[in-house]
């Protein structure tokens, strides 16, 4: 069995916030164009499971469970979490034993910043598909929360409609800097 693809698929703004200074995403809805998803029904279609902070999937759960049956991996510090949807929750580590074990093929890390930083630690981030929204939101919750700097390979930029550039990007294996010294030719 292959491992699975950890995804990420989310909107910021330009200056790298997704949401703003109180957690809220309410910002996004100026920028809907009706008839066009960015070809979000096509990158649902193959994710079998989602991960999320704690905070994020409080946040889902108050409008409604959108992802149909697809199992959540809720990323948390409290012991015994549980909640409608959720398949397991704890720390990366155990987060990713219990998607493997489970046998999911396509993953979306869903967020929020901490989250994401906290897969992409653990190597649990392979594919970002990132939309950036003209706006500047002046603070709010970074893409990713701080951590060590990485390396990502350019695969494609789209415009899209309503003034919306959806970058993707590969994410490369090792942490810059290098842990290894680079050798002289």
């Amino acid at each position: 069995m292959s491992d699975p693809e950890y995804l990420g698929y989310i909107a910021m703004s330009a200056d790298g916030f997704i949401a703003d200074r109180e957690g809220g995403v309410g910002w996004l809805e100026q920028f809907g164009v009706e008839g066009e998803d960015n070809g979000y029904g096509e990158f649902i279609a193959h994710v079998d499971a989602l991960v999320s902070g704690r905070a994020t999937y409080e946040q889902v759960m108050g409008w409604g469970w959108p992802y149909e049956e697809r199992p959540a991996y809720v990323l948390t510090h409290e012991e015994g979490y549980t909640g409608e949807h959720v398949a397991a929750a704890g720390d990366m580590p155990k987060l990713d034993a219990a998607i493997r074990e489970a046998g999911h093929r396509k993953v979306w890390v869903l967020g929020g910043g901490q989250a994401q930083r906290a897969a992409l630690d653990a190597g649990m981030f392979d594919h970002l598909k990132l939309f950036i929204m003209p706006i500047i939101l002046g603070g709010g919750i970074p893409l990713f929360s701080p951590g060590v700097s990485r390396r990502l390979t350019f695969v494609s930029i789209t415009p899209r409609p309503a003034v919306i550039l959806k970058i993707e990007y590969k994410i490369y294996e090792y942490t810059w800097p290098r842990p290894f010294p680079l050798k002289a030719t």
